[in-house]
């Protein structure tokens, strides 16, 4: 089975994974979030939105410097 990438920092997020037994690996993308978000909230972006934006931008980054998965 592949491994999962979390592209976050969040120890919460990491212990759901190992708790339901997923196999993974912790590369924070180091992403200001706060201008990403500020700039949303002024388009006047729902939380789904503003979250589902923010994970994809730490996706894309870290993926970007994934060469070998």
């Amino acid at each position: 089975m592949s491994e999962i990438i979390l592209a976050s920092k969040s120890k919460v997020r990491e212990e759901i994974l190992i708790n339901n037994n997923i196999a993974c690996s912790v590369k924070p993308s180091n992403i200001d979030e706060d201008p990403v978000k500020y700039s949303l909230l002024k388009e006047g972006a729902s939380p789904e939105i503003i979250s589902k934006n923010l994970a994809e931008l730490k996706a894309n980054k870290v993926s970007n410097n994934i060469h070998d998965s």
